[in-house]
């Protein structure tokens, strides 16, 4: 099998052999991105060849005859993906790795790596004790056990005593928190590509399936069941592995059954960066006047002329306030490589003037700021818009941040530099408690 790297946000085109019909279905749920963006495009061109578009999602994606790895380069590699999960879910992955064996894929096969920690996580769960808790059960028995249930008895087996249906509680390990695990290494184990990490998936997948019976796949379903307290906190690393698994193989399984070398196991890059800098900001902003929130939605923004009503809706990644003055500004964050080299979208644009109008419509400068990843510590671009009459000018102002410089500083004595530097990147783009040490490198283009 073909093996090829790129990175995000990468056109090229590939040799590859004719494709088969799971490899067609398979680039259609690709490019289709499930409800939301796509994760990469693969068109097959005359001559033998693919081109091949990536875009945010980060991950590896096995066809037939190829298999294409998109590797996160501009936040410096695979393991930097880990770190900043880490940072944002406050919990270590990192050091499970096992210093006696070779990474899978050189480290930069995403799934292999993520399995490989999810294995060692649950061996240490698995010998400190897996959670045991009592959970209601409704079972036939041959004997009474617990409470008969009348009416089930009566409906199923009138007039027979051999059987009796019972409910009870049962203290086993069959709870949600163990369930997640298994669920998570049954589809590690048949996706693997590395042999040892495979068979590692198999042996602890088997443990935990005496343990407990998995009842579904759904991760939405364990985020909404699993809730953290004293007694299962030291699931959380595993679980966070856990659910990266499930969200990322989603795709996998509209596959046809009878294809099982054919994997797309992705992650959102651009979901992971957003919560990495909601965490950093919210972290920098401690002790100053200026308080950070996340993902607030805000209605009534654009009504029905007819009826009134709510059409739509925004929801900035994060809201700025200045406790002093009650001001508040929306910032965007964008998982984008906006350098010296590549403008803002129009479509980025656009939407940080329609948050800036929205959220500052009682100011008389309204403003909006854009965050975005970049390889360097970068300030701008500084746009507005020109008004035509008497309607108020707003601005936006982006700001890059440097994320592999983010990750070496945090947990050393640079961090508080670091937390100095983002407290003044977003003073800049808000222009909210502003102060001399502004950050100013050099400025993108417009």
């Amino acid at each position: 099998m073909d093996l090829y790297r790129f990175g995000e946000y990468e056109t090229r085109v590939i040799d590859s052999p004719r494709p088969t019909p799971g490899d067609k279905r398979l680039a259609q749920d690709l490019a289709a991105g499930g409800g939301l963006a796509p994760r990469m495009d693969v068109e097959w061109l005359d001559g033998g060849q693919v081109k091949v578009t990536t875009h945010s999602w980060v991950g590896v994606v096995r066809f037939s005859a190829m298999e294409i790895r998109v590797v996160p380069k501009l936040i410096g590699g695979t393991l930097r993906v880990l770190r900043m999960i880490e940072y944002t879910e406050s919990i270590r992955l990192l050091a499970r790795l096992p210093t006696d064996r070779t990474l899978p894929g050189e480290g930069t096969d995403l799934f292999d790596l993520i399995v490989m920690l999810l294995t060692e996580e649950t061996k240490a769960l698995i010998r400190d004790g897996l959670i045991r808790d009592y959970h209601s059960v409704e079972d036939s028995l041959d004997v009474l056990r617990g409470r008969l249930r009348v009416r089930e008895q009566f409906l199923r087996r009138y007039g027979q005593l051999h059987r009796i249906e019972c409910s009870f509680d049962e203290f086993d390990g069959d709870v949600p928190e163990n369930q997640l695990l298994a669920a998570a290494l049954q589809v590690a184990a048949a996706h693997a590509g590395d042999l040892d990490v495979r068979n590692s998936a198999r042996v602890f997948g088997g443990v935990m399936n005496e343990v407990c019976e998995v009842r579904t796949r759904e991760a939405d379903w364990y985020a909404r069941n699993i809730r953290y307290g004293r007694r299962n906190a030291r699931y959380r690393s595993a679980h966070v592995l856990a659910m990266l698994v499930l969200e990322g193989l989603a795709f996998t399984d509209h596959v046809n059954k009878s294809t099982l070398n054919l994997t797309s196991f992705m992650v959102d890059m651009n979901a992971i960066f957003e919560r990495f800098v909601t965490r950093l900001v919210i972290n920098s902003l401690a002790g100053t006047p200026l308080r950070a929130r996340a993902q607030q939605s805000i209605r009534a923004v654009i009504l029905d002329e007819e009826t009134g009503d709510t059409y739509s809706r925004i929801r900035p990644d994060l809201l700025i306030e200045d406790t002093t003055t009650k001001h508040t500004v929306p910032v965007d964050v964008k998982y984008k490589l906006y350098d010296a080299a590549k403008k803002i979208s129009s479509a980025d644009i656009y939407q940080s003037f329609v948050y800036a109008y929205s959220v500052g419509a009682d100011s008389d400068n309204p403003r909006a700021g854009l965050i975005y990843a970049s390889t360097t510590s970068i300030s701008g671009p500084a746009l507005y818009i020109k008004p035509l009459g008497g309607a108020k000018s707003a601005r936006i102002r982006g700001a890059g941040i440097d994320v592999s410089a983010a990750l070496e500083a945090i947990g050393n004595p640079a961090e508080e530099s670091l937390h100095e530097r983002i407290r003044a990147t977003i003073r800049e783009v808000t222009g909210l408690a502003q102060a001399p040490d502004v950050l100013a490198v050099r400025t993108s283009p417009v």
